[in-house]
């Protein structure tokens, strides 16, 4: 327990919003985020990033009621990252005014460059440590295609699968044939690089898969076609820690009342402001030992294979008939932070983010050890090399 008297609040940011379609579902993450931070030991600092990709803060963002406004970014403070001193500037006209450094920083950002990687490069520029993976781990987690790719070289089954460039499926004819040549209906079509199950459609004849194909192209420039399990239950697990220590959720069983797992299922219902809590679920799930087993052996070799950190959330698929496993996809940074799948463990949201924080502080320390600077001489071997004097 903290003394008061001798304690220095840290200056915690929570980062959401993002140019990205999964945009409102990055808002009520913040929120929620937001909520659960202990404001007793932290200052904390709400960064929006809006659709256009500017970067605001103000007091305004703690309240969700905030994001229906009309033009609410006009009550805002515009920021930028300083690169030199772990700190945010609020802009006023052509001047910035330093605002305050940056000790740590949550992101709850779904998709695009939150989650694609691109904030964690701007983060690690600027020397501010986050809750989140860093910048491989995320990018290959966002490209479903990799994922598959490198997951199966560890012999982790997926639903046997398709890849389709935009301009090669328009340039050929016959593409469609040649997918039906390997795969068999039922069929799911979704973006590459996208989550919240935007895009993503479920086809039973032809017709189906023609549409369901132009409608992802909309979002991405490549589709994954694959084929559908059947007698599917579908079952996540949320893994914790960093590269030296890993803890597993319990397994959850999620309910649709489709076909497959919808944007409309996740969302769009009368409980859309708890987010992926609202889902009909059972936690844990009533399965085997034995796939019980192969879910987290799985989600093991998957944590530390592609470097993952912080929270992330693993989605699979099982045929109840076979009782294969599938993986269908990482959540690097899952909706609601995947809180609801600790709560058996006894893991608050609040203790949750805690222990992301102390994840992260102690393998940025491990990695702060290692050599990054090296003097060399090389250089001085170019001083008189004509080849390398700029011409007046």
């Amino acid at each position: 327990m903290f003394k008061k008297e001798n304690f220095i609040k840290k200056n915690i940011a929570v980062i959401f919003g993002g140019r990205s379609v999964e945009h409102d579902i990055s808002i009520i993450t913040g929120i929620q985020v937001l909520c659960a931070l202990d404001k007793d030991k932290y200052n904390i600092i709400p960064i929006y990033i809006s659709k256009d990709n500017h970067f605001y803060t103000g007091k305004q963002l703690f309240d969700i009621n905030t994001f229906s406004m009309f033009n609410f970014e006009k009550k805002l403070s515009k920021i930028n990252f300083s690169n030199y001193d772990q700190s945010i500037s609020i802009l006023k006209g052509r001047f910035q005014k330093l605002k305050s450094k940056i000790d740590f920083a949550f992101l709850a950002l779904h998709g695009g460059l939150g989650e694609g990687g691109g904030v964690q490069g701007l983060l690690q520029t600027c020397n501010i440590p986050f809750s989140t993976c860093g910048v491989l781990g995320s990018s290959i987690c966002m490209n479903k295609y990799l994922t598959k790719l490198i997951c199966q070289s560890k012999n982790i089954l997926t639903p046997d699968f398709v890849v389709i460039d935009e301009k090669e499926y328009k340039n050929q004819s016959d593409f469609l044939s040649e997918i039906l040549k390997i795969l068999s209906f039922p069929l799911i079509v979704k973006p590459n690089s996208l989550g919240s199950s935007i895009g993503v459609n479920f086809c039973q004849n032809k017709e189906q898969l023609i549409n369901a194909i132009s409608f992802a192209f909309m979002f991405d420039r490549k589709v994954i076609v694959e084929k559908a399990v059947e007698n599917l239950r579908e079952l996540n697990i949320a893994v914790l820690g960093n590269a030296n220590h890993i803890e597993f959720s319990d397994i959850e069983e999620v309910t649709p009342k489709k076909d497959f797992l919808t944007y409309e299922n996740k969302y769009l219902n009368q409980n859309n402001s708890k987010g992926m809590e609202s889902l009909d679920r059972i936690i844990p799930a009533v399965i085997d030992n034995s796939i019980k087993d192969t879910i987290v052996e799985y989600s093991n070799i998957i944590f530390k294979t592609l470097e993952l950190s912080g929270c992330v959330r693993i989605d699979f698929l099982m045929d109840s008939i076979s009782n294969k496993v599938y993986l269908n996809e990482i959540n690097t940074i899952p909706g609601s932070i995947a809180n609801y799948l600790w709560k058996e463990k006894n893991y608050s949201f609040s203790q949750l983010l805690e222990k992301m924080l102390d994840y992260s502080l102690s393998e940025l320390e491990e990695l702060n050890s290692k050599v990054t600077r090296f003097s060399s001489s090389v250089l001085n071997n170019y001083k008189s090399n004509s080849a390398f004097k700029l011409k007046k």
